[in-house]
């Protein structure tokens, strides 16, 4: 089945303001047609227009950088997408659709992701106090290929669970974190609508877990100044930018033993 989930928070009982659906998509890399291609999901905004009018909001598990590229990179003409065939290939190609069709309903965007560099130094940091997983890199990385989308993060999960969990546990927990408040600033303004939020399926369950979480307790929930807090410095936690040690571990797992080698051939001529 489609990968897609809908969350609803409805108003207190007597209290002004609409009713909150969020649905959840999760698309497969580079996928345009069928089952999780970028397909569905302009389906589903087209129903969303259809029977809501064209006032969702579009969230992406993106950096900010990453959306303003597609965004100067893929200008709407005649209120017409770019056809499949010139985008294949590109890096997020298949969000590109769906962030041209919120450019034609002309509804607002918002980038979720973290940023690289945050996510590079905290899988790096795990995989320098858990050398193991480091060394598990030499045979997985020549597999990387063969697991994608949902099968990536099981597979990663599976054989490196610390240093993954840094990046698919932790860039998810984010992305849910930043759409919950993103609702509960809507909320706190008297406004309901519709939020479509769109991630990579090797982040989907991740982040529907999440959401399920955070959003069970209703409207209660988002205006309690504890939980806001809560999610600000969770998410300040997530956001922290730590020192990059991917050079040290390039030069002792992979320079080292070059050199090594390179030694040992020399001795040996």
């Amino acid at each position: 089945a489609f990968a897609t989930t809908a969350f609803t928070v409805k108003p207190r009982a007597g209290e002004a303001g609409g009713e909150q659906t969020l649905f959840l998509v999760g698309l497969n890399e580079g996928k345009f047609f069928g089952q999780d291609g970028a397909e569905e999901a302009l389906k589903l905004l087209e129903r969303i227009s259809e029977q809501r009018g064209a006032s969702y909001q579009l969230l992406l598990g993106l950096t900010e950088r990453e959306l303003k590229e597609i965004e100067e990179d893929n200008k709407v003409k005649d209120n017409r997408l770019s056809p499949s065939r010139d985008l294949e290939g590109r890096r997020n190609c298949e969000v590109i659709p769906v962030v041209q069709a919120s450019m034609v309903d002309k509804c607002r965007r918002r980038p979720l992701g973290r940023i690289l560099r945050v996510t590079q130094s905290h899988v790096a940091w795990q995989l320098w106090t858990h050398p193991r997983e480091t060394v598990r890199l030499y045979w997985a990385y020549w597999r990387r290929k063969e697991h994608r989308n949902a099968a990536a993060s099981k597979f990663w999960l599976e054989h490196f669970p610390n240093s993954g969990y840094m990046f698919f546990g932790e860039c998810s927990e984010l992305i849910a974190i930043r759409a919950t408040e993103h609702l509960a600033a809507a909320h706190a303004q008297g406004r309901g609508g519709t939020f479509v939020l769109v991630v990579n399926n090797m982040f989907f369950e991740f982040v529907a877990d999440r959401l399920r979480l955070m959003l069970d307790g209703g409207p209660e929930k988002l205006q309690s100044p504890e939980f806001a807090r809560h999610l600000r410095e969770r998410a300040t936690e997530l956001n922290m930018e730590i020192p990059d040690i991917t050079p040290v571990l390039i030069f002792l797992y992979l320079g080292m033993p070059v050199l090594a080698l390179q030694t040992l051939l020399r001795h040996r001529e």
